[in-house]
């Protein structure tokens, strides 16, 4: 995802504020019922970037302060738990988990960027989505196809929604047609909110629970990992389904094939569309999917505080804009049967997967480590959590002392060194990402154990999905659906 501006701080400023802050680390006073290390060894590289040092106290205040766990009365789940660390300010990563129908559960992560307004959004409309395409969906349809289907109508309807801000002719329009648009309409906060829904972007990995049929759909660079445990005794992680990542060779592949030959060269750089955006598909991020008019005629003249949020980049988008669009909502989806063993699902944001498998984001070694984290905290023998999210949470950030200033990982040897670095550098958004995480714990069909949801944080029922009205109605037809489907 585009990286903000960084704020530049001077050398000698840094050096001073990371020796004093090492000095007095080293030199802390213990009290007698600290159980620190006090033979705390030098870090094996320089370090110079200011940090906190936390209590162990203070740390566990800080990663539990957003963990939740909902109870479930479903044949196949024991209990759903999730929990968010935050790094932007305002956090960009939003949940959601919703009953749908009789059976059904849909579990959820949406993973903001540019801004939180419209992971925030989705988080509510996309289950009321892929609920209306459930309800009525044809015999011929697969519930694969309708869960697609709601992705691209909950994005066609956020996009619609801006559009019908403007007069039609965007070739007559003047930098006062499209302030005035919002500024004389009808209900100006709302139009303005409009705009930075569709302005800000956001990814979208869900799940979707039917008795023993599981189904994910994923847009964007989020991960859904299906964790079990063989009979062996022996622990596996497999993601459900693939990334849309200019990162992931296939789907650069795909995202040029949707342009012309002449564009190949200018369209992914750096792994990034343009060589700003990390993600392949997301909702949102209306910049990249606009048609070519709207690029000159209409988006610098939004209101300022949208604008601004792409306003240092927008020049590199036009001088590339030719083909849009260059993002689509439309996931990858798959299907996977539960079977015997298969123990746990974990949905994460990019900030997770990030931490596990830093030196490449596209590698599986993460679900790996993710299968390998969630076994101590089934082993209870380990774990310093009673929420299985937060565990993941906690353990990626222990997964490896990270360097990125130098593109260096090594092991971790002092925890709560490693920890008050990870919670308290600033800015923050520069050392790592929001984390959001949601783990399903599965059970077999005749299993009524209950889960204890002690020290979890708040528990409460899930709720069951209200299918509310789309954003926009739908058009028989109109110029976006066609031109969208047909790059499709």
């Amino acid at each position: 995802m585009p990286v903000p501006i960084r704020t530049i701080s001077t050398v000698a400023v840094s050096l001073g504020l990371s020796g004093a802050t090492y000095y007095i680390y080293q030199n802390q006073p213990r009290k007698q019922n600290d159980t620190f290390d006090n033979n705390i060894q030098e870090q094996p590289y320089n370090d110079s970037r200011p940090f906190k040092w936390l209590t162990p106290e203070e740390i566990n205040t800080r990663l539990r302060a957003k963990q939740f766990a909902n109870k479930v009365n479903l044949n196949h789940v024991r209990a759903v738990y999730t929990s968010q660390l935050a790094s932007n300010n305002p956090v960009e990563d939003h949940y959601s988990t919703y009953l749908i129908g009789n059976n059904g559960l849909y579990a959820g992560v949406y993973d903001g960027h540019i801004g939180p307004l419209c992971s925030k959004l989705i988080r509510k409309q996309l289950p009321s989505y892929v609920a209306r395409q459930l309800e009525t969906k044809t015999e011929k349809e697969t519930v694969e196809e309708a869960i697609s289907t709601a992705f691209v109508d909950l994005d066609q309807d956020i996009q619609q929604r801006f559009y019908d801000l403007f007069p039609r002719n965007v070739q007559r329009l003047t930098e006062k047609d499209v302030q005035d648009a919002v500024r004389k309409h009808a209900n100006p906060a709302a139009a303005d909110l409009i705009i930075k829904e569709a302005i800000h972007g956001s990814c979208a990995c869900a799940i979707y629970l039917d008795g023993d049929d599981l189904y994910a759909a994923n847009t964007g660079d989020s991960r859904v990992v299906i964790v079990r445990q063989e009979e062996d005794g022996t622990w596996s992680g497999r993601r459900l389904v693939e990334e849309e990542s200019p990162a992931n060779p296939a789907w650069r592949e795909h995202m040029i094939s949707q342009h012309p030959p002449d564009e190949a060269e200018d369209i992914i750089k750096r792994n990034r569309i343009f060589g700003l955006i990390a993600v392949g598909g997301s909702f949102g991020d209306i910049m990249y999917k606009v048609p070519r008019d709207y690029q000159i005629k209409v988006l610098p003249f939004i209101p300022y505080e949208a604008y601004s949020t792409f306003a240092r980049y927008h020049h590199r988008i036009v001088v590339n804009y030719r083909t849009p669009p260059y993002l689509s909502s439309k996931p990858l989806t798959s299907h996977h049967k539960l079977q015997k063993g298969d123990k746990y699902i974990i949905i994460g944001t990019d900030g997770l997967w990030d931490e596990l498998s830093w030196d490449n984001v596209r590698s599986e070694d993460g679900d790996q480590v993710a299968a390998q984290l969630i076994s101590i905290w089934d082993s209870a023998k380990n774990s310093k959590e009673a929420n299985p999210a937060t565990h993941m949470i906690r353990e990626s950030l222990l997964y490896d002392a990270v360097y990125k200033n130098i593109g260096v990982r090594v092991p971790v040897t002092d925890e709560t060194l490693e920890m008050s670095k990870r919670l308290t550098r600033q800015p923050s958004r520069r050392y790592r990402d929001d984390i959001t995480v949601t783990v399903i714990e599965l059970k077999d069909q005749n299993d009524h154990t209950e889960a204890s949801l002690q020290d979890v944080g708040p528990v409460t029922s899930v709720e069951q999905i209200e299918i509310e009205p789309r954003l926009v109605i739908p058009k028989k037809s109109n110029w976006y659906s066609g031109w969208l489907w047909s790059r499709l």
